[in-house]
């Protein structure tokens, strides 16, 4: 069920159906070595939360292309939002989710550097006396998912961007975009980084000026297609626990409470 495909009728129902669950990709905007469309981690994340959805009825809301991804500005194709910028959009997001009457959201996170920030959005979130629970999708596959997941890859080159797999799913979900007759003759691989034992404001331009990490040369849609299953699967898994969960919340009221009486 997908938010802004839903007309005010249907998007009520939707909103009962599905107990009042809604679900937010993030993605980003930048390159993917030279083979892979730009938007390729917002057009996934949004895609498998769509496929979750369909499992386990929730609300999909259109997904975000723009976050935070400054470390990727030397490259052609990154726009990122200044940080303040980003945490009051979404946070602006989710209180108008919350006023349409879901009670339970969910984000989805499709892009690594994503990390960073939306932790500390959800600290963030903790005191502000929201009548909303807001939960940083963290899904887990099975043992025997991952070692299904495992068993796709054919390099041996460790994945971080642009990889095997990644431009599996890519090769799955939007093969037209993709151009992997530009691919680099070469495995992406680490570069050496800064000397000093500490982390920079230039970490990942460092040890990836190319944005790619990983080899592409065996992807396939074949190992997309799988690889995008196992994902869905562990990601309607997170909407079943959230459905049910009734502590988040409940903390949440605790807490601005004990808070305010100090």
């Amino acid at each position: 069920m997908q938010w802004e495909l839903l007309t005010a009728p249907r998007l009520l129902k939707a909103r009962d159906d599905s107990g009042g669950v809604a679900v937010l990709p993030i993605g980003s905007l930048e390159k993917h070595s030279e083979h892979l469309p730009t938007g390729i981690d917002t057009i996934a994340v949004h895609r498998k939360c769509v496929a979750a959805a369909e499992r386990e009825p929730a609300v999909v809301l259109p997904p975000l292309f723009y976050t935070n991804v400054i470390e990727m500005k030397n490259n052609i194709g990154a726009v990122p939002l200044d940080t303040m910028v980003l945490f009051r959009m979404v946070e602006n997001i989710l209180d108008e989710v919350a006023r349409n009457g879901f009670r339970k959201i969910i984000l989805v996170s499709g892009h690594g550097g994503n990390r960073y920030w939306l932790p500390l959005l959800m600290q963030h979130l903790a005191d502000k006396d929201k009548d909303y629970a807001a939960y940083l999708a963290r899904p887990q596959m099975s043992d025997a998912g991952r070692k299904a997941l495992a068993e796709l890859r054919e390099s041996d080159v460790p994945e971080l961007h642009a990889g095997e797999m990644e431009s599996s799913v890519a090769l799955y979900l939007v093969p037209d975009a993709c151009d992997m007759g530009a691919l680099p003759e070469s495995p992406g691989t680490t570069r050496k980084g800064t000397d000093v034992p500490a982390y920079t404001p230039i970490e990942w331009y460092s040890f990836f000026p190319d944005a790619y990490a990983g080899d592409a040369r065996p992807a396939s849609a074949e190992k997309g297609k799988r690889a995008f299953e196992l994902a869905v699967e562990a990601l309607a898994e997170v909407i079943r626990a959230v459905k049910v969960d009734e502590s988040v919340l409940e903390h949440m009221k605790r807490f601005n409470q004990e808070a305010r009486s100090l």
